[in-house]
């Protein structure tokens, strides 16, 4: 069997670093909206028992460093299932630009599979097995806007209004473990969500509350996350910010034709995507 599915990106609207973990991860509370930015990524079956991930610019790491291959070796694992997968992947979201790729390929290819090979399990199973590949990774099984705790693990849906966006990557590459290595903010062990009470009826109810610990940091990695922020803003944008651990940034636009006249002032800072909410 065969089947090309889409790996969707997604922005993060507010992420608070709460506190560090004995694990060495942190707890954090985010607003998470899923977009319009798309890995396009075949799955076919294959005979013998390998597990093959590529993509179209060999930019993925290969073997157990790959959250594609890490899902396919536990959904069989955990299934008893032996047949051969070979998966293939159009990349149009950056590695390292904070728009969630890696966790995303994982959720897409674990949920497809269990489709393909007809496995009865229940959605907080299936959370579970995800968040073993990545703290991100039950946000795309989920699929829609939500607030996002713990490690990421834990999920509430949320309502939020339907955006547009331009997103920009400047082109460098940040990881999130170096990012979280030189936080250096004062910590708490106490989850403060007053500002994630209110309903979000309007674009600027979400301006105001754009928000990003991790987003300091990035500017003194990657400069120009200030200057594409500056230039979003001047350009239309309601609110500009950095997505996740970096380096892309995005601008939340009033109308698709907003965002579009915008467009042409982005386009010299980096590989730009004009993008909705899903």
């Amino acid at each position: 069997m065969e089947r090309t599915v889409l790996s969707p990106a997604k922005v993060n609207l507010y992420l608070k670093v709460l506190s560090k973990r004995p694990d060495g991860y942190h707890n954090i509370e985010s607003v998470v909206d899923p977009v319009s930015i798309y890995d396009v990524i075949n799955i076919k079956e294959t005979k013998g028992r390998g597990i093959a991930v590529k993509d179209d610019k060999g930019v993925l790491p290969q073997g157990r460093g790959n959250t594609i291959f890490r899902a396919v070796e536990l959904l069989r694992k955990r299934y008893r299932i032996r047949q051969g997968v070979e998966v293939f992947v159009e990349k149009n979201i950056p590695i390292g630009s904070g728009l969630g790729g890696p966790s995303s390929n994982a959720a897409t290819v674990l949920r497809e599979l269990v489709r393909i090979w007809g496995i009865d399990v229940r959605e907080d199973e299936l959370f579970d097995l995800g968040k073993t590949i990545g703290a991100d990774v039950p946000l795309f099984l989920y699929g829609r806007p939500c607030v996002m705790r713990g490690i990421g693990e834990l999920i509430a849906p949320i309502e939020l209004p339907r955006m547009w966006y331009l997103v920009v990557y400047p082109g460098v590459e940040m990881p999130t473990k170096e990012v979280y290595k030189r936080l250096k903010i004062v910590l708490t062990n106490s989850e403060n969500d007053i500002k994630l009470l209110g309903k979000f009826k309007t674009l600027y109810d979400i301006a105001s509350i754009l928000e990003n610990d991790l987003e300091r940091v990035g500017t003194i990695m990657c400069p120009q996350i200030e200057t594409i922020k500056t230039a979003l803003k001047q350009s239309g944008a309601v609110g500009s910010l950095m997505s996740g651990s970096g380096s892309s940034v995005f601008g939340i636009f009033k109308s698709e034709n907003d965002a579009e006249k915008a467009l042409a002032h982005a386009k010299g800072l980096g590989k730009v995507f004009l993008a909705h909410s899903l």
